[in-house]
């Protein structure tokens, strides 16, 4: 018989996260966008919950202030950017066209592990040794004293 497993929202979010940082080292970079979305997501609204600024929300709100600055008029502007911020993500989740999609694969797994890592840093405090790998960081580097 199973023993059920109980877990709040950050811990499967940490769990998906670490997960997607084994990824990304293995090579796995599709796997990793989508797992890292869904640990970006759960922490984000997992951070709105708490009255904290999610990552998606910090840098997408940037991009609409230098837009409108720049003389954007759209009025949609805000779902325009939030969408081009998640497509990648989006189109590896629900994808079932006939067509090849194409993207820069890499850079988008990167972008969503870095707005997840700083979800989860922002929420929890914690600097798991996957992710100071993940930042070129070993974790025995973190702890050394500088050189004098």
């Amino acid at each position: 018989m199973n023993i059920p497993e109980r877990l709040t929202a950050v811990e499967i979010a940490e769990r998906q996260l670490l997960t997607a940082l084994q990824m990304w080292r293995d090579g796995d970079f599709i796997s990793c966008t989508t797992l890292a979305g869904a640990a970006e997501e759960i922490l984000g609204k997992r951070m709105r919950k708490l009255g904290l600024e999610p990552s998606f929300d910090n840098i997408k709100e940037t991009i609409v202030r230098f837009a409108l600055l720049f003389g954007e008029t759209d009025p949609n502007i805000d779902k325009t950017v939030a969408e081009l911020m998640n497509q990648t993500r989006n189109e590896l989740k629900h994808y079932a066209g006939d067509e090849s999609l194409e993207f820069d694969i890499k850079a988008d797994a990167e972008e969503m592990l870095e707005r997840a890592i700083s979800n989860y840093t922002g929420l929890t405090g914690k600097f798991p040794k996957e992710i100071l790998h993940f930042w070129g960081t070993s974790e025995d580097a973190s702890q050394e004293t500088p050189p004098k």
